[in-house]
């Protein structure tokens, strides 16, 4: 019953955590947590510095030698002409340039971004018009970006917490698809074929790790062209009070400004040193990953190792998403499995001691005696309170178990416990003096253990006989307990050793009975055939009648002695055919006495499962005595009728001088000896009749009076239900 308890709630607490997982991973719960791993392990994925990047910052001093922002545009025009002259690679100048100024200025730095032919301009997004809703590209103007060679957005949106992480490549607005504003620059260089991820995880370098150097310094011309040759600048603007600035993930969070932002982006672009940002499903892959784990875990080990197992999964599970950031380049969020798994084990140690508690409760109900008053224990809460009322439960029925041990080893007989499958779980001593191969420790099957002590099994009679000559009688009875999966048989052996000796004695006696005391009766009835019959006394006659009465009391004996130990051997036999039979055996005794022996049968067959074999010898008892017992001339009547669909009744009877009363008392004891003019008789054959009847679950009924005949009735079952 616990167990089902517990595995229902395993079922239903693995379903809830599941769900709350995918719920924390989709509903981005574990943000903050998520984020700090991030930094920790972006940190780890960052590509060395490039050399080849220079950030032209329009810093303090730049604004204190040149004048204050804004600068007219034909001063950016002498910064880009600087830049070309030196033979600076590709430039990418982060100034929006949305508002025009005079048309002179314009044009001067028109014509110089085309001189220059690779200055790439950022747009930014600006709400819609004349719209409630919605954003459009705010442009450079159209002079400036007919001359340069890309644009692209350099639309930030930092995370949750204000961090900035991500940035958004092929940015989608009303259906039109904007490239980011490095984006465009790395594209357009003919060697670089990556796919790039729509919003790759930045690895962002330390503030100040790309090199750096003033505006004024080019505009002016004190650097020299060897300097800038094939860089790539990056022209934005860094001084206190102007530009853009944002708390960056490197490791720990940073201030940084956006043209250094810019800066990491190409870096890492070119390197191929994005992390790409895997869909919130990812993560509520994980979080049910981690929990079917966590749940065999819990299912199959101690509640220690759960602990264990759970601290080491939550240990494994953010260690492998900060391994995959540096080693794949991919970021699965981990918050939502750690979420779960860490909520876990106090839920599922809080429901596995709610049962544990119910267990003990409900084991204990089920110990204590009927009627018995509740244990007091002392503890310091509930738990342990149940915990010493179950130790004293359990103690009260390890005694219990002792004693039902002490009673199995006073059996006078060898007991076997066998379980289910057979294996000897238990011994008592007789047992084990009888197997002594049989270790508690070591079960085995009891087929082998009796091949291993050479002891030959006699199925017909449920006997084992050992190779020293003992015989046990075999004597099992299966058991079940509460739980299907208990059970088992106790086999008891009983040494019968004597009493089959005394049984082979008996048979041995039936045989001498049977052939040799049978043969010098023969012998005596046929020499006393042979003496003359003058002898006025009659002693040849006496002789003859003697030795037949003898031989016909150890007839009489063997057949009952046979019938006793011998199994019946039931079969359909038609009764009307044995009574025809029995009466074709006795015509000639009836002739010569001259009895008419009249039949009463009827025409059809009458079947009944019986013995044919006893039932013929029961026939041929009760006519032999009826033709022996009845005076000459008389008659004698047999008859057999169908009773119903499961009696057959038979009858004998004859019209003798009838049974005298000592005898009717007691017509079927054995020995019953009672002289009649046809000689005296010794009782075993009416014996036979009445065990006969017996075996087959029959009734037999005696009527009879002096001078007035004796009737016998026999009630026999058809059906053959009943077996002896």
């Amino acid at each position: 019953m616990v167990v089902r308890r517990i595995l229902a709630e395993w079922w239903v607490l693995l379903f809830a955590m599941a769900v709350l997982g995918t719920l924390a991973a989709y509903g981005e719960l574990t943000n903050r947590l998520d984020a700090r791993i991030l930094d920790r392990a972006a940190s780890l994925a960052r590509a060395e510095i490039s050399d080849d990047i220079l950030i032209v910052a329009i810093d303090d001093d730049s604004l204190a030698e040149l004048g204050a922002w804004p600068w007219p545009r034909s001063l950016h025009a002498q910064l880009i002409d600087q830049l070309t002259a030196s033979e600076a690679d590709q430039v990418l100048y982060d100034m929006l340039f949305l508002e025009p100024t005079s048309e002179a200025e314009d044009d001067a730095f028109a014509r110089a971004i085309a001189r220059n032919g690779n200055v790439f301009l950022p747009f930014t997004f600006v709400p819609m018009q004349n719209a409630r809703s919605g954003l459009e590209p705010a442009m450079p103007l159209p002079v400036f970006a007919n001359a340069a060679a890309g644009m692209g957005h350099v639309t930030i949106a930092p995370d949750a917490d204000g961090v900035l992480r991500r940035f958004a490549f092929d940015l989608e607005i009303g259906g039109i698809t904007y490239p980011h504003f490095v984006q465009s620059a790395v594209e357009a260089d003919p060697d670089f074929d990556a796919t790039l991820p729509s919003a790759p995880v930045m690895a962002f370098h330390p503030v100040g790790s790309y090199a750096h150097v003033s505006a004024a310094d080019v505009i002016e011309g004190r650097l020299p062209s060897e300097f800038l040759r094939g860089r790539t600048i990056l022209v934005g603007a860094t001084a206190q009070g102007m530009g853009d600035r944002y708390s960056v993930g490197a490791r720990d969070v940073a201030v940084m400004p956006g043209v250094e932002t810019q800066a990491n982006l190409l870096d890492a672009t070119r390197s191929n040193a994005l992390v790409k940002d895997l869909p919130n499903g990812w993560s509520a892959a994980l979080a049910v990953f981690a929990l079917l784990i966590q749940f065999l875990v819990f299912w199959k080990m101690s509640p220690r190792a759960g602990l264990i197992a759970t601290l080491a999964l939550a240990f494994a599970i953010g260690l492998l998403t900060v391994v995959l950031v540096p080693m794949a380049g991919l970021w699965v969020a981990p918050g939502a499995a750690l979420l779960v798994v860490l909520l876990s084990y106090p839920f599922w140690s809080w429901r596995r001691l709610t049962s544990v508690s119910s267990y003990l409760e409900e084991e204990a109900a089920f110990l204590r005696p009927e009627g018995a008053q509740r244990a007091q224990v002392d503890g310091f809460d509930q738990i342990a309170r149940q915990v010493g009322r179950m130790r004293r439960l359990v103690s009260r029925v390890n005694r219990g178990f002792q004693f039902m041990r002490k009673v199995i080893e006073a059996a006078p007989d060898a007991i076997l416990v066998l379980d289910r499958a057979s294996q000897v779980t238990m011994a008592n001593r007789q047992a084990q003096d009888l197997f002594p191969h049989w270790q508690e420790a070591e079960p085995g099957p009891l087929d082998e253990l009796l091949a291993k002590h050479e002891v030959e099994q006699i199925a017909e009679r449920e006997e084992m006989r050992f190779p020293d000559g003992r015989t046990f009688l075999v004597a099992r009875a299966p058991f079940e307990m509460e739980d299907d999966a208990d059970g088992g048989e106790i086999f008891a052996l009983r040494d019968v050793t004597d009493s089959r000796r005394r049984d082979e004695e008996r048979r041995e006696m039936l045989e001498f009975l049977s052939h040799d005391m049978r043969s010098p009766q023969v012998a005596i009835i046929g020499l006393a055939r042979k003496l003359p019959d003058q002898d006025e006394e009659g002693v040849p006659e006496r002789i003859k009648n003697q030795a037949e009465r003898t031989l016909k009391l150890a007839d009489d004996f063997v057949q009952l002695a046979r019938l006793e130990e011998t199994p019946l051997d039931f079969e359909d036999t038609d009764i009307a055919a044995l009574i025809e039979e029995a009466n074709d055996r006795a015509y000639a005794l009836a002739r010569h006495k001259r009895i008419e022996v009249i039949q009463a049968v009827p025409d059809d067959p009458v079947f009944a499962f019986v013995d044919a074999s006893l039932i013929a010898r029961l026939l041929d008892n009760l006519l032999g005595n009826a033709i022996k017992f009845a005076p000459e001339g008389s008659r004698i009547e047999m008859s057999l009728r169908q009773v119903n669909d499961d009696w057959v009744q038979i009858s004998v009877a004859d019209q003798g001088p009838g049974l005298p009363p000592e005898r009717l008392r007691k017509p079927f004891a054995r020995f019953g000896a009672h002289q009649s003019k046809a000689g005296p008789s010794v009782g075993l054959g009416l014996t036979f009749v009445k065990r006969v009847v017996d075996k087959h679950r029959g009734t037999i009924k005696v009527t009879s009076g002096e001078g007035e005949g004796t009737c016998f009735t026999i009630d026999l079952p058809t059906n053959g239900s009943v077996n002896d």
